[in-house]
């Protein structure tokens, strides 16, 4: 059965479910529809050459006008599968920008986690394993469809602070890195190239991440906002920077994981020199 462009357009009552869509009032729901700019991304679906699949990491960047540079590639060996670790400073465009850069060096051999609000964007959802933004939620979300993402054949890029960086005492900063890419990386034999991304989030969602934190919520207020963060990058450059690859024999037990993916994250901190990109993180 052949697939219409309009199958991957997106619908809120797809989004929210359901049980949550009987809940929410009208006011509501238009509220939410505007926060996840669902008219644009479907005008965006509606107007791409390619509208489904892995061009579509091209065209959606092309919609917004958000465009990149690379650092590093000739640190990538074709014949080999790595986890591609990288700092998590936006929530959107990183992952769109990665997915441009894998296409042109794997094609459709890549998968990236990402966060609920980005996997709904169905026609990329085949590179994307969702992953809950509540909090205590994770564990449970992680699971199976992570173990099959390692043991697949396709290059695997995580996010190990699991989280947007915030603003915490004036200062940007990267959230501390989980050790699972760490013990995966062992447990696969897949050596981890460090990435890193520049930019950063508006004043507006670092407020709402305070607020949220301030408050004691399990959820970041401020993830209702990522898609305007995302459209809010319109005219930006980035620049993507890859290290040397890590090899998985290097995490031994003279580290913890832990101790092993904080230094991870300090050499990924490291590549941002000379990027010519304020703040980096």
């Amino acid at each position: 059965m052949s697939i219409d462009r309009t199958d991957y357009l997106l619908n809120l009552d797809e989004i929210l479910g359901p049980k949550m869509s009987r809940k929410l009032p009208g006011f509501a729901k238009r509220f939410l529809a505007r926060r996840l700019h669902l008219k644009q991304i479907n005008d965006c679906i509606m107007k791409a050459e390619h509208y489904a699949g892995v061009g579509f990491f091209d065209e959606a960047l092309d919609y917004i006008d958000i465009t990149y540079s690379t650092r590093g590639t000739e640190n990538i060996d074709l014949s080999k599968k790595y986890i591609f670790a990288c700092n998590h400073p936006l929530g959107g465009p990183e992952a769109l920008i990665i997915g441009s850069i894998f296409r042109k060096i794997y094609g459709e051999g890549f998968i990236v986690p990402s966060n609920e609000i980005l996997y709904n964007m169905k026609p990329l959802q085949e590179f994307f394993v969702p992953v809950s933004i509540v909090q205590g939620k994770q564990k449970k979300s992680i699971g199976e469809s992570f173990s099959r993402m390692f043991e697949s054949g396709r290059q695997v890029l995580v996010f190990p602070a699991g989280a947007c960086a915030k603003k915490i005492k004036g200062h940007i900063i990267e959230m501390p890195w989980k050790k699972m890419f760490v013990t995966q990386a062992r447990r696969y034999e897949r050596d981890v190239v460090p990435v890193h991304i520049s930019g950063h989030n508006s004043r507006w969602y670092f407020f709402l991440s305070w607020l949220s934190r301030t408050l004691g919520l399990k959820i970041n207020i401020g993830m209702l906002y990522l898609v305007d963060e995302l459209f809010n990058q319109k005219g930006q450059e980035f620049v993507i920077t890859f290290g040397e690859p890590v090899s998985y024999t290097t995490f031994d037990k003279t580290k913890t994981d832990l101790q092993w993916a904080d230094e991870i994250k300090n050499k990924v901190k490291l590549l941002s020199r000379d990027n010519g990109c304020t703040p980096n993180m």
